[in-house]
């Protein structure tokens, strides 16, 4: 009955998640959202899910704050950064805590690891909104000629 439980539950946060993105606008963004936080489950060895549930709630978080606030160029976008990166650390420990063995779970303590990181993506993140528009530009080009 308990993995019937488990299947009925995911079904139900699936169907739930299925209206939140089609209400805000999801679609691949959230796709990719949810890809993105799968190779983070894969590569940091958390619990299935995990990143992948962080990862959507961080997306679903920016479509909200980005229909109130409009942050352009580099320092809005390292900031940006960094607090999804705050978000991620902050959110897998709080939910490790509460889930996992008291033996197995992560402490706070990991906190200045967790700024250094959000710190360290702050000042990465420049860089990478230049090749993000670069790769993003790759895609969007107009054919000549089409529409003239």
């Amino acid at each position: 009955m308990k993995p019937l439980a488990h299947v009925l539950f995911a079904l139900l946060l699936a169907a739930l998640q299925a209206a939140v993105l089609r209400w805000i606008g999801g679609g691949t963004v959230s796709v990719a959202a949810a890809g993105i936080g799968y190779v983070l489950d894969l590569m940091a060895g958390t619990p299935k899910g995990l990143m992948t549930f962080l990862a959507v709630a961080l997306f679903l978080a920016v479509r909200g704050v980005a229909a109130a606030v409009d942050l352009r160029g580099r320092a809005g976008f390292a900031l940006l950064s960094a607090l999804g990166a705050l978000f991620l650390s902050i959110g897998a420990t709080f939910l490790l805590q509460n889930t996992s063995a008291p033996e197995a779970a992560p402490g706070w303590g990991l906190a200045g690891r967790m700024i250094v990181e959000a710190l360290l993506t702050a000042a990465a993140a420049p860089v990478l909104a230049t090749g993000l528009r670069r790769l993003d530009g790759m895609f969007h080009r107009e054919e000549p000629g089409l529409l003239r």
